[in-house]
């Protein structure tokens, strides 16, 4: 009678061993998800709204609020590590490249541009030469140029 006792209670507890470890599984994979969200952009820590928003403009937005200039919008992506990535790979290549971020729909979009360049003669000249230089890339082949007051 002992021993079914014991074999009873060690099934129990094998049991609940195993409902444990998956618990913990579940708990880890939805960390793991919050990780991975919160890298795309999608999720993020609560902060104060204000200053997230001016530490955002203040990274990534080289426009001073009295400056007015042309660009040329290689990109737009609502996942700022995306926009970082095109922008590094054109500063690599010796252009003058920068995010803003606008909100577009209700949701923020993270905007590469090249510049800023005084004329727009300027701004078209930087257009035609990314086109003639990356004749292939999906960014440059939509590129256009922009004005900011």
């Amino acid at each position: 009678m002992q021993s079914k006792i014991l074999t009873y209670s060690l099934k129990k507890a094998q049991k609940g061993a195993s409902n444990l470890l998956i618990g913990a599984l579940i708990v880890a994979i939805g960390f793991l998800g919050f990780l991975y969200l919160k890298s795309r952009g999608i999720v993020s820590i609560p902060t104060s709204i204000s200053s997230a928003a001016s530490t955002i403009n203040q990274t990534i937005n080289p426009f001073s609020e009295d400056y007015t200039g042309y660009g040329v919008q290689i990109s737009a992506s609502h996942y700022l590590e995306d926009a970082k990535k095109v922008m590094n790979k054109f500063a690599d290549q010796g252009y003058s490249a920068f995010v803003v971020s606008s909100e577009i729909r209700g949701s923020t979009v993270y905007q590469v541009r090249l510049g800023p360049y005084e004329t727009k003669e300027e701004a078209q000249t930087i257009k035609r030469s990314i086109k003639n230089r990356y004749k292939r890339s999906a960014y440059v082949k939509n590129s256009f140029v922009v004005y900011r007051d």
